[in-house]
């Protein structure tokens, strides 16, 4: 020994293995609640219309009149809910002005667990039901069948005519949901290579298209009532979808030019929608109510949150929380209460006051029950927050 001490070894530090982000809801936005709310009654509306009312037309100057054209519009709704899915996944994903690069996988295992749990529990909730003999008559024009059964697990019923109102007429919307979730990335896709300008040339063409097709359709031969209602499909509204990709980018970037042009642009629009749903014309009406929703959206997203959240929006604001579990449920309960009216002796309007007390207020606390205990539990799992690929 020289008496001189050995080096002491470097220490190699050794990084602990990252722990695993959890997933972390993505923030309400009272507006877009308020939004939902908004469509949720407006589709009600349109149904108390058809179950309580007998699709009753009265004549259009009346007041009878024009409260049944308002409802009978009520298939904006569902344009409108279109319009803020494209909107609330791309929202997230906008960060100094770019759209962050999404990872496919975990964002359809993240959307499957937002949409699938609650829709089957409606649907076996509903066949449930339709298993009591008194209760089927009033829920289903016939027994389920086993492809009723599996066209619904799948989300291929909106493909057949006799499927598609097996079990609930109003779960389409959900079918096609799920689809327009599928085509997601690939609008994501176009935007990058062509940005929101081909996102919204090709969505356009894919619609233009495909409406053509379906007035072709509609005067052939369905093999077994194959492809009934063509408009019920994505590409027939995915041109809507992209709107509210596009809103989200006018959102994340406000000019004052952009509230000057909604306040322009929201008339014109909204009269074309109504144009087009008194004419039958579905393009004009998805484009028209469509840019409705987006012109709502730009002008809504500058108004603070505390309006929505109190005062007289309080209330549709938090129906838009639990619209998705309201669109579920509330047609099998309108239908199971609409036999307490009596609509060619009380009249539309007190039918209609009756309906919203009646109908409106037990779906309101069967989808707030359902919401909590069914729905709720899934929507951290089903936030985009955790969806955005490293590094993008």
């Amino acid at each position: 020994m020289d008496g001189t001490s050995a080096p002491t070894p470097a220490r190699t530090t050794v990084a602990a293995p990252a722990a695993p982000v959890a997933p972390v809801a993505t923030r309400r936005l009272a507006y877009v609640d308020t939004l939902r709310g908004l469509a949720a009654l407006w589709v009600f509306l349109l149904h108390v219309h058809g179950y309580w009312l007998d699709n009753v037309r009265p004549p259009k100057l009346s007041g009878d009149g024009l409260l049944v054209r308002v409802m009978g519009f009520g298939g904006a709704g569902v344009d409108i809910f279109i319009v803020l899915s494209g909107f609330c996944l791309t929202l997230p994903l906008i960060r100094e002005g770019r759209v962050r690069e999404l990872d496919p996988r975990r964002f359809f295992r993240r959307r499957a667990y937002r949409l699938l749990p609650a829709y089957y529990a409606a649907v076996l909730l509903v066949m449930g039901l339709e298993l009591v003999p008194a209760l089927r008559e009033r829920l289903v024009a016939h027994d389920l069948t086993a492809v009723d059964a599996v066209t619904h697990l799948t989300l291929t019923f909106p493909l057949f005519g006799d499927t598609l109102g097996a079990v609930n007429g109003s779960l389409w919307s959900i079918s096609l949901e799920a689809t327009l979730y599928l085509g997601f990335p690939l609008l994501l896709l176009v935007r990058r290579r062509w940005d929101m300008r081909g996102v919204m040339v090709t969505t356009l063409g894919v619609a233009l298209v495909w409406a053509a097709f379906g007035l072709w359709w509609a005067g052939q031969t369905h093999p077994a009532g194959l492809l009934p209602s063509t408009d019920k499909l994505f590409p027939a509204r995915w041109f809507q979808f992209a709107l509210g990709m596009w809103a989200a980018t006018l959102v994340r970037a406000p000019r004052p030019a952009h509230a000057v042009r909604a306040w322009v642009a929201l008339p014109v629009a909204a009269a074309a929608g109504l144009t087009g749903y008194a004419a039958g014309w579905g393009p004009l009406s998805a484009v028209g109510f469509g840019v409705v929703a987006v012109c709502l959206l730009v002008l809504l997203a500058r108004v603070p949150d505390r309006v929505f959240e109190s005062g007289p929006l309080r209330w549709l604001t938090g129906l838009g929380v639990i619209s998705y579990s309201f669109y579920l449920l509330h047609q099998p309960v309108l239908l199971l209460t609409a036999g307490v009216a009596r609509p060619d002796q009380w009249g539309v309007g007190p039918t209609t006051v009756l309906a919203l007390v009646v109908a409106g207020t037990t779906t309101v606390l069967v989808a707030s029950v359902f919401y909590h205990f069914i729905e709720k539990p899934f929507l951290v799992r089903g936030s985009m927050r955790s969806v955005v690929r490293s590094g993008g």
